[in-house]
């Protein structure tokens, strides 16, 4: 039987990888110009693949252009709102489908996924931290069905995951959120899809606090 071919990644890939990284962790803190010499430098790739990559960050809302340049966008209180309401309705919507639909299997990958989210904010690795949130809401919605859902919230990923390096890089989310994430878990689990979706939204009330709090500071 043959096997899906996986698509290698080209420089452009790669070093749009890096850069949306680096933004989502602060690295390249918002508000900060992006000059591209310097980046072609420390990436190592040529002007027109910085380029590229510039213009697809901007269609990502992760960097703007002005007169001046280009430069790291600022995450506005009103645009965090939004984020989290959207993110609001539809994941728990996709928590209700897996709650009603539950499966042995569905259940022990989301409890993998958040084995690893735990561990590596308990040593300090957010980043790893961030790959296995995205891995564990990609799942859900897979699992649910709502693949057009998970392609509207991949546009938002970059923001997101802005907003989750953020929030899980305190103490207090940092044990609050995966502790959050296991009462969905556990709600699916019993196939309770009222419980799971309140947790859920109870996960993304508290977070969007957080990140409306500490994008001020």
């Amino acid at each position: 039987m043959l096997e899906k071919v996986e698509k290698p990644k080209t420089l452009k890939d790669t070093a749009l990888e890096q850069l949306r990284l680096a933004i989502m962790i602060g690295q390249l803190a918002p508000g900060q110009r992006l000059v591209e010499r310097t980046i072609c430098e420390q990436l190592g790739v040529s002007r027109t693949v910085v380029r590229e990559c510039i213009r697809h960050l901007e269609s990502e809302h992760l960097v703007t252009f002005s007169a001046g340049g280009s430069s790291v966008a600022v995450l506005e209180s009103d645009e965090i709102r939004q984020i989290y309401h959207l993110r609001a309705m539809l994941e728990s919507e996709a928590v209700r489908y897996c709650a009603e639909q539950v499966t042995h299997e569905l259940v022990e990958i989301l409890q993998n996924h958040l084995v690893q989210i735990r561990d590596n904010l308990h040593t300090g690795n957010v980043v790893e931290a961030l790959a296995h949130s995205y891995s564990f809401y990609e799942h859900l919605f897979v699992t649910a069905g709502m693949t057009v859902a998970w392609e509207l919230t991949e546009r938002l990923n970059g923001r997101i995951g802005r907003l989750r390096f953020m929030t899980l890089s305190t103490q207090e989310r940092a044990v609050k959120g995966p502790n959050n994430l296991q009462e969905i878990v556990d709600n699916i689990a019993q196939g309770d899809s009222k419980s799971a979706v309140k947790a859920c939204r109870k996960h993304i009330d508290e977070a969007c606090h957080m990140g409306l709090y500490l994008n001020k500071q």
